[in-house]
């Protein structure tokens, strides 16, 4: 029988060879420490010296930007005799995706978006010389193709420079000239980082097609603001936009702008115009920085106190020495890989706190309980890694995996994101190979030294008999059903139901968290003032609006302000004003209070439509479009004027019963001409008050669609076909997210796949997946209970808490089949696995609670993700403890007892009617929670009585 158990659970040439690995740096501690020292200091000079800051990832954007002008004053012939031809030849493009096309009374702007891996720049080229080939364009109209960048300005700028008039009566004329002087000032100076630099001009130039005479016609403006003593004030502004080159430090660029504008502004101190950086992404990339070293120093003392508390002091401070080395290994590798930091890879550092205190307590844990057994230090180490280095190889494996999806996330989002996953599997397969190789060092010296070894070593455990205790407890169920096959079923009935009660409770807690793929965040520094003004305003007219609603905006905010700035994003049609806030850590209202605030402001504000949102990292939240497609113009208008009466006001109805509302819709502007994909449209646009953005768009577009049936859309003159949604960013973002969905399943295959090889069992990996649901409950009901969205930043967390919480499941499984191995029962094989591996347990899992603790209270942009991993964790936790042995005893059961076939099937029918029971509710679910049970176990008697029989 004991041979037949070992050769069952057997793994025997893994068992042998990583602790000779281990042993092996142990016995050649010099070399080890030379090694981990270069190592050490050259993640610290990468961090500190080589590796650069920027604001995001530099990424190729598959867009391109097509303009110009034709002077007709009639925007009905430029969409028909220059937008819609030009239309035409690029949609012919096979690297083209769609193309929108919108024209005005003497000016034309396409959208081109091309097919992922697209180099924009080339194509680009490519379309213009197109489009010149075809000579379709009037004599007198103009083109331009530019590739556009994220950034400040709508050409992509990496940074801005304001400059604004002291006084009033400034002409834009005198700004711009201006600020072309201040342009000439900074490329004077030849800084290497610097591409280029140049004033977005706000005027258009052409010739008129009758007169033939050039005509000069101002399309933008701007403004800048700023806190001057007790008073918030606005000047007539010009943005200066300059671009970076790859790989320069923003930082350091920042600092070299700021001493050349203040020579500047010193050299023209009679002059009545002044000069500011306004916009950088060197202040977020600072606050970044420092929140992610103020959150590290304040995990690794967190994991410190905790580990001091579970194991022992020592023993935590090796494992605070073991997360500094990971960090510092990563940062190097981050530099070799050519990453830079940026708001991608801080974000992705900061995530991996919470990550690699497993591998490092598990192994720390571990020696130390050898300690504690062994007199020899070498003996010590063999051991403990032969029992933990398979369930750390199993792990960690699962943990990368559940990362792995995110690297083949499409679109632009994907592209933004390529960081995390790259950062984060280093991370992990670092910490891996460190607590291999050089915690056994680090333990050589402080944790093995002839005091410390022995159970009279002068190592304080102050937990150790507190710990010993709660595992006995929860124990003793199982040590009190021994010897009884009825007592042995009933507790695990009753198992079996506690973990069931609360998969179905996170069903129903679940229905009552919103969807938002990039929710708002609960706090920022800073809000987006947008206006939209009435078919017919000039730019002149909208300046004064605007200067109006600054005035609104200035006196409210008061010394919540710190400054604003148009970018240039100012034109007849809308203003997009950037607000910047004072720290949300220094305020005592937040910014969405500040911004529902505002918006009372504007209530009765004439002259434009006013939206007020937070400033936030992320795409901006989409609205929802109803674009009618047809060239009966006429026709479309009727039918849009009908739909925005039908939405405006609307209620919708969530999921768990709550209202939403459409607070505000628009419709397209009858004097300007837009096309997608060569058709012409007109459209419906609508807006929330809600922030769960992904669910409303789905309840409004089912809304319309029952409304505005085929029949009704006949009875316009109109095909059935005319209506399509636009959905925005947002469309891209669902499709995104949807990789991610559809990934889910594929991922868990790999890892059941990894895991069967690994344990040599097609059971116990379904049974290490149980930790999976048993932390649903703590996650919906953390976010439902903080009031946050399910959301990407969620999922994120929810990928990282795969590997923390299957991590429990395999230490436990892997434990309890060494004891089986040994010849222990299955009762005495999961009680002994409790007991041994419950101070790992505990002790990985607090301290990564405890650790994420300041990063959740740092900042609320975090929330989200930490209380997914929080509670997530302490959910697991609590039922892998006292539930999962239960789990293991009846999985051992099936697997002596009864055959493959039988198991499998009613697992399989347990997993569907338990998601079932969680699409139920809580209401309907209790039968079939009860139907899984009594369906187990009425299969688990009749094959064992028959087995029995036969016997």
């Amino acid at each position: 029988m004991k041979n037949k158990l070992k050769k069952m659970y057997s793994n025997d040439g893994q068992d042998r060879l990583l602790p000779r690995l281990s042993l092996a740096v142990f016995n050649r501690s010099k070399t080890a420490a030379v090694f981990w020292l270069l190592l050490t200091i050259f993640g610290i000079v990468s961090y500190t010296t080589l590796l650069q800051r920027e604001g995001f990832p530099s990424i190729n954007i598959p867009f391109s930007i097509i303009n110009g002008t034709y002077f007709v004053n009639d925007s009905g012939k430029v969409d028909s005799q220059v937008a819609g031809p030009i239309s035409d030849i690029v949609l012919k493009d096979s690297h083209v995706k769609s193309v929108q096309a919108t024209s005005h009374e003497n000016f034309y702007v396409l959208q081109v978006q091309y097919k992922e891996g697209t180099d924009a720049n080339t194509v680009g080229k490519q379309l213009q010389q197109k489009v010149a080939d075809a000579h379709i364009l009037p004599e007198r109209a103009t083109i331009a193709v530019q590739t556009p960048k994220f950034g400040f300005t709508q050409r992509g700028d990496d940074g801005v420079i304001s400059v604004y008039a002291k006084k009033d009566g400034a002409t834009v004329e005198q700004l711009t000239a201006e600020g072309q002087k201040v342009a000439a000032y900074i490329k004077s100076k030849n800084f290497s980082s610097i591409k280029s630099v140049s004033v977005v001009d706000p005027f258009v130039e052409g010739t008129d097609p009758l007169s033939g005479v050039a005509v000069t016609s101002q399309k933008l403006f701007d403004r800048y603001g700023e806190r001057q003593g007790d008073q918030n004030k606005f000047y007539d502004s010009v943005s200066v936009g300059y671009t970076q080159k790859a790989g320069t430090d923003v930082i350091k660029l920042d600092d070299k702008l700021k001493e050349a504008l203040v020579a500047y502004n010193a050299e023209h101190k009679d002059s009545p115009y002044t000069s500011v950086i306004s916009a950088t992404y060197a202040n977020d990339i600072k606050d970044q920085i420092g929140g992610l070293q103020q959150s590290l120093l304040e995990g690794l003392g967190a994991v410190l106190i905790i580990g001091s508390l579970v194991i022992a002091v020592r023993a935590a401070f090796i494992t605070v020495l073991a997360m500094l080395t990971v960090l510092t290994i990563t940062l190097g590798v981050l530099y070799v890989a050519g990453y830079t930091l940026n708001t991608i890879t801080l974000f992705s550092l900061v995530l991996c706190l919470g990550l690699i205190v497993d591998d490092t307590i598990i192994m720390v844990e571990a020696i130390d309980a050898q300690r504690r057994r062994k007199k020899d230090p070498r003996e010590a180490v063999q051991v403990a890694t032969r029992k933990v280095s398979r369930a750390m190889v199993a792990a960690t494996s699962t943990a990368v995996l559940s990362f792995a999806p995110l690297l083949f996330v499409s679109g632009i989002l994907g592209s933004f994101i390529r960081a995390i996953p790259v950062t984060v599997i280093t991370s992990l397969i670092t910490s891996l190979l460190v607590a291999l190789i050089f915690i056994p060092l680090f333990a050589r010296y402080l944790l093995l030294g002839k005091k410390q070894m022995g159970p009279k070593g002068d190592v304080t455990e102050p937990a150790a008999r507190v710990e010993d205790k709660v595992a006995q407890f929860v124990g003793k169920p199982m040590l009190w059903a021994r010897g009884s096959k009825k007592k042995l079923v009933s507790v695990g009935l009753v198992a079996v139901l506690i973990g069931l009660s609360f998969i179905v409770a996170a069903g129903f807690l679940f229905q009552k968290v919103t969807f938002n793929i990039f929710p708002p965040s609960k706090d920022s520094n800073g809000l987006i003032v947008q206006l939209s003004f009435a078919p017919g305003t000039t730019v002149q007219q909208a300046e004064k609006i605007a200067d109006n609603a600054n005035k609104i905006v200035g006196n409210y905010l008061g010394d919540n302000f710190k400054t604003a700035a148009y970018y240039s994003n100012a034109d007849a049609q809308t203003v997009q004003a950037s607000i910047y806030l004072k720290s949300f850590k220094q305020r005592d209202v937040t910014a969405p209070q500040l911004k529902d605030q505002l918006k009372a402001q504007f209530a009765d504000f004439k002259g434009a439509q006013v939206e007020i949102n937070q400033q936030d990292i992320g795409p901006p939240s989409s609205n929802f479009g109803v674009r009618i497609v047809s060239t009966n113009r006429e026709a479309s208008l009727r039918l849009a004027n009908d739909i925005q009466k039908y939405l405006d006001g609307r209620e919708l109805t969530r999921v768990s019963g709550e209202k939403a509302k459409i607070v505000s819709t628009t419709i397209s502007d009858p004097g300007i001409y837009e096309r997608e994909d060569g058709k012409q449209y007109v459209e419906v646009t609508a807006k929330f008050d809600g922030n769960d953005t992904s669910t409303l768009v789905t309840l409004a577009q089912n809304a319309v669609k029952k409304e505005f049936t085929d029949s009704k859309i006949a009875s316009y003159g109109l095909q059935k076909d005319v209506l399509k949604y636009d959905l925005g960013q947002e469309e891209e973002n669902q499709n995104s997210f949807g990789t991610l969905i559809t990934a889910f399943p594929i991922l868990l295959g790999v890892i059941f796949i990894l895991l069967s090889i690994q344990f040599r069992s097609l059971l116990q990996p379904l049974l290490i997946f149980m930790a999976i649901p048993f932390s649903l409950f703590g996650i919906t009901l953390g976010l439902y209970a903080t009031k946050n969205a399910f959301s990407f930043f969620t999922m994120l967390g929810f990928f990282a808490l795969l590997g923390l919480s299957i991590k429990n499941t395999i230490l436990l499984t892997d434990y309890a089949n060494q004891l089986r191995r040994s010849g222990e029962s299955a009762v005495d094989a999961a009680v002994g696995a409790l007991r041994e591996r419950f101070r790992p347990l505990i002790a990985t899992s607090l301290t990564a609670v405890v650790s994420l603790l300041p990063l959740y209270l740092s900042d609320p942009f975090w929330e989200g993700l930490t209380v997914v991993l929080i509670c997530g964790l302490l959910s697991s936790t609590f039922l892998v403890i006292t539930v999962f042995p239960y789990y293991y005893l009846g999985g051992e059961f099936l697997r002596t007892r009864i055959g493959r076939t039988p198991v499998l099937a009613w697992l399989g029918l347990s997993v569907l009617l338990s998601f079932g029971a969680v699409k139920a509710g809580a209401a309907k679910a209790i039968p079939l929670v009860i139907l899984v049970v009594l369906i187990g176990t009425i299969i688990v008697s009749k094959v064992f009585s028959r087995k029995r029989k036969t016997a």
